[in-house]
């Protein structure tokens, strides 16, 4: 028989009205389809098609199917109620059971479709946008997969809450909290959209507000990727909130949400979703400015709408502030009364001068019209310049560090962005917030250049610089305005972040102590000045990054000064204080990552104070913690290489335990993540160097099996490795000493296949590269007493 001719037309539209049609009660199907067909019959039997297929193979149990099709554990999660369905699928509430830790989640399967979509793109797409978005404001994804009866599904965030139009209405809520939470909803799309991730479905049922008060955007279950949108996919959508391109069956794109996100406002604040969002008069808390933004919002014609939803939100806030909004009409009268809504005080005087005030404000608007006219242009420009430089070290910079092969890229963006912050710098002037601007520009820019054990693009020397610009600037600013808390924060993550280049890259402990706690004294204060202000989870949760991380950097410093004991006191009472942190702060920060680095620390300090097997139970913690982390953001470079350096410390513990295989295995798993990192980027300094440390300990492993020839070669090859880096740039500390500390690892390998020459030789050249160090670069107490006792016990053997 022959096969139906294919009309990719007709199948786009044909799955979008299918997918909407599944909303629908099976009797009002008929005429809806009538309605939207309009006559099309090819279109209508295509429909039809798709709904009696899906009916006659849906395992989902959405109408027909029994619940007892899905299996009750999937993985470490155990199902316990079903708690939505829709056209692609169901979702449940389940919980982690396996005994590591308690979790609920929630885990979508979805609608299989007849067979006929392809149902992996459908979930392979949504898992990759999901693993794109890191937004307070938006829920997680966690994991996938496919169960043994062939269901896909998606493991997410759970999130216990009330969806926003209930929690208004149960809280009522006045017009100023409601578009409070409708801004931050605005803000959570922004985010979605600069990661090039589109919502498709955006509705009240798809906002919950947590416990916290905190709107939380759910279900991506027809998000799709911006650039890569394929007619094939379905792209489901939801009648009254859908745009008249999306209802005509076109692909989705960023004015569709923008106009489902027009829809809502009008909603929540009207009391009820409008018929014709075009038409829209002032009704319950929409108040005509309101109306105003609802109706551009809802432009029939997406060139009429917001440009963004970062640019919705921005108009919410405008309100917020009682400041003009642009969907008004700039007339001089509208501007004058918000004028004096924003300064009441204005007309205590009464009518009289009033009517001055008024006069006064149209000769101000008329002249200030004409000047604004002449300045116009330059600003703009100057914003332009102003916003390219936040873009391309905050939201580019973040999209780079994870694209493969990206470090050239980087460091065109790192020229780039020098450029546009020396001329901010030159127009800052008196404007204390683009001061600030720029030096927190700066703190970024250093990192890209040359940060510590963070991708970076090699520029260690130009790093210290702009780090040390940054922190001046920074400091200037505090002295001047102590109170400004935000400040405060990002003058204690710059120097947390030099702490760490100073012990890292400059090998001088003694600054990163001192420096790390100067950074811990000002996260402290700011801090507390953003509790007495009652500042957002969010921002709370960043002042205890910051503040975590001055901490363990000063334990980091500690055990290089040879004071591990105290080190590690500080590294257990960090640990223990973020785990006596409540949920929202965890959600709010980066929890995983800093409870797993302070328990590495612990585990540092332990070995250098020959306790292995608590070392190796401190190590086995960060690891899980790391990998909890990692289900969230499996590409999070950051995270593989914590892993990395944490499988080679327990490596090396593990060794010092004598149980040599097994630190094989662990030297084996760490390897394997560095070079997926160098895989991933060829031009990651540090993941570089990271392979060439963890080729030496692989060779100190081998040699304790007693396979000689195959650890001295891996660790020849290792040592050329180290000084062909330590001569690229022999203005550094970091590299130098990275060709000084194998030497005596090589000579102990000599040592034990009985070379006495090639051990004496070796150990000479290690001795004598140390004096010379010693010379030019701080040399950390630990270096000092580790190498002392080497050049020690070589002479005596040597003399032997």
């Amino acid at each position: 028989m022959a096969r139906p001719e294919f009309d990719a037309d007709v199948e786009r539209d044909a799955l979008a009205l299918f997918d909407a049609a599944l909303d629908l009660a099976a009797p009002e199907r008929e005429a809806w389809l009538a309605q939207h067909c309009a006559g099309n019959e090819a279109l209508r039997d295509r429909v039809l098609a798709l709904l009696r297929s899906d009916a006659a193979s849906d395992l989902l149990g959405v109408e027909t199917g029994p619940a007892a099709e899905l299996p009750a554990q999937i993985g470490p999660y155990r199902l316990e109620e079903l708690i939505g369905s829709g056209g692609m699928g169901s979702v449940y509430k389940a919980s982690r059971n396996d005994g590591l830790f308690e979790q609920t989640v929630a885990i979508k399967f979805v609608r299989p479709l007849g067979g006929r979509i392809a149902v992996e793109a459908l979930v392979d797409a949504e898992r990759r946008a999901l693993a794109r978005l890191e937004h307070p404001g938006i829920a997680r994804i966690l994991d996938g997969g496919r169960t043994e009866q062939g269901l896909h599904y998606l493991v997410m965030e759970y999130v216990e809450g009330l969806a926003i139009d209930a929690h208004m209405a149960r809280h009522a809520l006045d017009a100023c909290a409601r578009i409070t939470l409708l801004r931050d909803v605005c803000a959570a799309v922004s985010d979605a959209h600069r990661k090039l991730v589109l919502h498709c479905d955006l509705k009240p049922a798809n906002v919950l507000v947590d416990d916290s008060g905190r709107a939380r955007l759910i279900d991506f279950g027809i998000a799709r990727l911006r650039g890569v949108i394929d007619p094939a996919l379905p792209h489901g959508f939801t009648r009254g909130y859908a745009s008249p391109q999306r209802s005509a069956g076109e692909a989705p794109t960023v004015a569709d949400d923008v106009y489902a996100l027009g829809v809502m406002l009008a909603e929540l604040l009207g009391g009820q979703r409008p018929e014709d969002a075009t038409a829209l008069q002032p009704t319950g808390l929409l108040d005509a400015e309101l109306a105003a933004v609802a109706r551009r919002a809802c432009a029939a014609a997406p060139a009429e709408r917001y440009a963004s939803a970062e640019v919705l939100a921005d108009e919410l806030q405008r309100w917020l502030d009682k400041r003009p909004v642009q969907a008004m009409p700039p007339h001089w009268r509208y501007r004058a009364a918000k004028l004096l809504q924003r300064h009441p005080w204005r007309v205590a005087a009464g009518a009289g001068a009033l009517a001055g005030l008024l006069i006064a404000l149209s000769l101000i608007a008329t002249l200030y019209l004409r000047a604004n006219a002449a300045r116009r242009e330059a600003e703009q420009r100057f914003e332009q310049v102003r916003s390219l430089a936040n873009y391309m070290l905050g939201d580019l910079n973040a999209s780079l560090e994870a694209t493969p092969g990206s470090t050239a890229v980087r460091r065109e963006l790192v020229e780039r962005s020098q450029h546009y912050l020396d001329a901010l710098a030159q127009t800052a002037g008196a404007n204390l917030e683009l001061q600030r601007e720029v030096a927190v520009g700066l703190g970024r820019l250093a990192e890209i250049q040359g940060g510590w054990a963070v991708p970076n693009t090699g520029e260690r020397q130009a790093a210290r610089a702009t780090f040390e610009r940054a922190e001046g600037l920074l400091a200037a600013l505090v002295a001047q305005h102590s109170e400004r808390w935000p400040w405060r924060r990002d003058l204690a993550r710059v120097q947390q972040r030099l702490a760490d280049y100073y012990g890292g890259v400059d090998n001088d402990s003694r600054k990163q102590r001192d420096k790390a706690a100067q950074a811990e004294a000002h996260a402290r204060q700011a801090l507390q000045q953003a509790v007495a202000a009652g500042a957002a989870p969010r921002e709370l949760g960043e002042l205890q990054t910051v503040l975590s991380a001055a901490r363990i950097s000063q334990a980091f410093a500690r055990d290089w000064l040879d004071d591990s004991a105290g080190a590690l006191a500080l590294a257990l009472d960090e640990e223990a204080r973020l785990a006596a942190l409540d949920a929202p702060l965890r959600a709010a920060m980066e929890f995983e990552p800093r409870i797993g680095r302070a328990a590495n620390q612990a585990g540092d300090s332990l070995f250098f104070l020959n306790r292995f097997d608590e070392a190796l139970a401190a190590y086995r913690r960060a690891q899980q913690h790391y990998a909890q982390a990692l289900q969230a953001r499996p590409e999070d470079r950051r995270l593989i290489d914590s892993l990395a350096v944490s499988r080679w410390s327990s490596s090396l513990t593990l060794t010092e335990l004598g149980r040599h295989a097994e630190s094989l295995v662990d030297s084996e798993l760490a390897m394997a993540q560095a070079d997926r990192l160098i895989a991933l980027d060829p031009g990651n300094d540090n993941a570089h160097r990271l392979r060439m440390i963890l080729r030496s300990d692989r060779a100190l492993v081998l040699g304790r099996l007693g396979r000689f020839a195959e650890a001295i070669e891996l660790a020849q090859a290792s040592l050329r490795e180290r000084r062909e880096r330590a001569e690229r740039t022999p203005e550094l500390a970091e590299p130098a000493r990275d060709a000084l500390v194998p030497l005596h690892a090589l000579a102990d390998l000599y040592w034990r296949q009985g070379d006495k020459a090639a051990a004496c030789a070796t150990a000479r050249q290690a001795i004598a590269g140390w004096e010379r160090y010693a010379k030019r670069w701080p040399l950390s107490e630990l270096d000092r007493k580790q190498s002392e006792e080497k050049r020690i016990e070589a002479e005596q053997r040597c003399r032997a």
